[in-house]
């Protein structure tokens, strides 16, 4: 077996690892989020946020853990994509070394 660009496939082991990390984030951010702000309307109010009704907060934070959710998704799987491309430009390059050597020239 060829142990070519040993390095390439720890980087596209690692983005894989990350893409999943960042998706399970933004997962857990959806219910975090909601939580962590559901009781901080005096800090929110002195940031300069305007909330008039008391439960303000906590639709703020269902917002904000949503709007994260997606964000992390997506870029996670935008991640882990980028991982999964290293691997196939990878095996490409061992499929055309492989071929390169059967002698056809490829010209029909």
């Amino acid at each position: 077996m060829n142990n070519h660009y040993r390095g390439l496939q720890f980087v596209g082991l690692v983005l894989k690892i990350a893409g999943g990390l960042e998706m399970v984030i933004g997962v857990v951010s959806l219910v975090l989020i909601p939580l962590v702000l559901s009781g901080a309307e005096k800090a929110l109010i002195q940031i300069g946020l305007p909330l008039a009704t008391p439960g303000a907060a906590l639709g703020f934070g269902v917002v904000a853990g949503i709007l994260i959710l997606f964000v992390g998704v997506v870029a996670g799987l935008l991640t882990f994509a980028l991982g999964e491309l290293i691997n196939v430009v990878i095996a490409i390059e061992k499929n055309t070394r492989a071929n390169a050597g059967d002698g056809s020239s490829g010209d029909a």
